[in-house]
């Protein structure tokens, strides 16, 4: 389901922090207060369907830099959906409002709300230049159990047609219909936030153009060729 019919944000429930496997603290967020299944973290469709404000990849699949983990690499995505938009400064919002109330808990001291708010690193970020879309990150799994990467052939009557993709089909501009999920909030040193998983990616690749429609040109009438020869008249 799309982000807004699925989660109430207001009755997210923050876990106490625990100790993560590589020594970091988190917290974990459920959508269903009192549960502990990991089918009630937060998970959410980024788009409202197949066809509308589908996501672009801004850069493809990132590459990890030395000393990164292989094998959650990142995926930046535009923000096409005014709902989605909208759902995810909610989120980040909420995010902040619950690290001000559990401030002493969480960073062992307590700390204005003015200092929170620059740690958070928020999800949805502003566009750096004017023109440009705002955009989201989320992980994909390279590894063990990694991210369902589908692509798609066609929509014929109304019905996709795919096949399985892998990591290397997450170039740069192809559109993308994702599925996220998150756990909860991670912490480092001096910053803390919420990273998007990517479960589920349907991708429509880049298209090539080629033969006439390769080219760019104003009112153009091509001409059936002669029969004795190859060439083909194009009117300006």
């Amino acid at each position: 389901m799309f982000c807004t019919d699925c989660i109430n944000i207001n009755t997210l429930e923050y876990k106490a922090p625990e100790s993560n496997r590589s020594g970091g603290k988190v917290v974990k967020v459920s959508t269903v207060p009192g549960s502990v299944e990991w089918k009630d973290r937060i998970r959410f469709q980024m788009s409202e369907d197949n066809e509308t404000n589908l996501q672009h990849a801004v850069w493809g699949l990132g590459t990890p830099l030395a000393g990164q983990d292989p094998s959650r690499r990142t995926l930046e995505l535009t923000v096409e959906s005014p709902d989605l938009a909208v759902f995810l400064d909610n989120l980040d919002q909420k995010n902040i409002d619950c690290a001000v109330k559990h401030s002493t808990e969480w960073f062992k001291k307590a700390l204005e709300p003015d200092a929170i708010k620059n740690m958070y690193v928020k999800m949805h970020k502003e566009p750096s230049k004017e023109g440009q879309k705002s955009t989201v990150r989320v992980k994909v799994k390279c590894g063990d159990y990694p991210t369902n990467i589908f692509i798609v052939q066609s929509t014929e009557d109304g019905s996709l047609q795919y096949t399985k993709g892998t990591h290397d089909d997450l170039a740069r501009n192809v559109k993308c219909l994702v599925m996220a999920e998150s756990a909860g909030l991670w912490f480092m040193s001096r910053q803390f936030g919420m990273s998007l998983t990517a479960t589920d990616i349907l991708v429509w690749p880049n298209r090539r153009a080629t033969g006439i429609e390769a080219f760019t040109m104003n009112n153009v009438t091509p001409k059936k060729a002669a029969a004795n020869t190859e060439e083909m008249e194009i009117e300006f």
